[in-house]
Parts: C-alpha cells; structure tokens; sequence
C-alpha cells in the first residue's frame, strides 16, 4: 500500500530541497536528502529538480518496502511514521527494540520509542526532536490521512414504501381510493376530567354526570267525592261539643 500524498509531501518537508550537493553527517546530499552522485554538476538545470523527484521517489519506495517487511498490518499514520525514520536515519531501527516493539504490534510503544532517535553526530538536534514528535503523532492520526480506497459501488436506491389496501370497488382507470383503517375493537370513552374532594363544583360536576332520566306519563288519579261539613258547621254554631263525653 502506497503512503498517502499528505505524509509524502511531509517528509520532503522535514528533508528540504537543495540543488546542490551538501555534507550531511555521513554523506554528500543534494535534492530530497538523498545521495549525491558523481557527474550531478553535469545534469542541466531544467532537469535537475526532476531527477532529484525520482531519486527521492526510489528511496522512498525502499523504505516503506523495509516498513512492511517487518510489520505488514500497520495502519496508515504509522507505517508512514517509520518510513520518515528509515528515510532519514537508515533501517537500523529495525534491530533495536523499535523493530521488536513494531513486530509485536504495540503501537504505544513503538509511538514513544520512535522519539529516542533524536540525535545527529552523537548530540540531540532540535530540528530531529520536533521532526520525531510530529512522526509519533501520525502513529494515532485519523483514519482520513490513510490513502483514499476504491469508491465503493452505489448503493441500491431506497425501497419506496408499499401502498396501503385498496378499496374494493377500484377500478383500472379511476383514482384508487385508500380503504379506511379498522376501527378499534373496544372505542376509548372520554374520562372525566379528575376533581379532588370537598373542591369547589364537584358536587355539580357529579350530578352532571348522571344520565338525564327520560319523561315519565303523569300518573292517573280518580277524582275525589267532596266532603259535607254541614254537620260539622252546626255543632260549632251551637258550642255542643263535637266528640260528647261518655259517661
């Protein structure tokens, strides 16, 4: 798997670009860091920087080869993390407890490890110090930096939802009417509306919810025979008492 463009633009950015060949270290430089070569000054100079594209490409390619041969399942950022090291330093890490440390596949590890190869001539270099912090950084990047994957195929458009049943007496030809849903088989009465006691109007409220009662016929009663007082009248015009003592 090729390294993703992003992390290949910033190891040149780590390395810089030189047309001319410079001590590094260790050897003669020139371009992306890589290895001068005798008869460089005879390369013409619209062509220089093309070839400097190609070397670095080649030594890149080797050391993201020598990544994968000793741990093919890194993700992305990490992988390219320890490429930028073998670009820069050589593969020695490999044999040292970074190579075993990305064998076992402990990231956590390999991530802090990685920040120990910050010396150059023996002495820590402030450039190779904050050069490894942003390596070590790649090593939990989001998965976005990793290179683009194929496109996936489209996705099947989206089932369109079944009508619901249609009246019986549709025909070919005329508006399809939608058949009304079931009623319910018990219907929901109203509740009434919850009062608490000795509240003012529940007594009311109470009586309303009796049921009117329905009219009833008026009853029927025989007349009455009407009563004589005459009698009545004649004892007491003559003070005779009404109800005489027994003797």
């Amino acid at each position: 798997m090729a390294l993703d463009p992003q992390y290949v633009d910033a190891i040149k950015g780590f390395e810089g670009y030189s047309p001319k060949a410079s001590w590094d270290y260790k050897q003669n430089s020139s371009g992306y860091g890589t290895k001068a070569q005798p008869g460089d000054e005879n390369i013409p100079p619209d062509q220089l920087q093309a070839v400097h594209e190609q070397r670095f490409q080649d030594e890149i390619t080797k050391a993201a080869a020598h990544v994968d041969s000793v741990n093919p399942d890194l993700p992305p950022g990490a992988k390219a993390a320890l490429t930028s090291l073998t670009y820069n330093a050589g593969p020695g890490w490999s044999k040292s407890g970074l190579g075993d440390l990305v064998r076992k596949g402990d990231l956590e590890g390999a991530q802090a490890k990685i920040l120990e190869y910050n010396k150059a001539g023996g002495e820590v270099n402030p450039g190779l110090v904050a050069r490894r912090q942003k390596e070590a950084a790649w090593f939990t990047a989001p998965t976005q930096n990793a290179p683009a994957s194929p496109a996936a195929p489209p996705s099947a458009p989206p089932v369109a939802p079944m009508p619901l049943s249609l009246a019986p007496e549709a025909t070919p030809g005329m508006p399809l009417s939608l058949a009304p849903p079931n009623p319910p088989i018990f219907a929901q009465q109203p509740q009434a509306p919850q009062m608490q006691a000795g509240s003012p109007g529940m007594a009311s409220a109470a009586f309303n919810q009796i049921p009117a009662q329905p009219a009833m016929s008026p009853i029927f009663m025989p007349p009455r025979k009407p009563i004589d007082l005459s009698r009545l009248r004649a004892q007491l015009a003559s003070n005779a008492p009404i109800f005489p003592k027994q003797g």
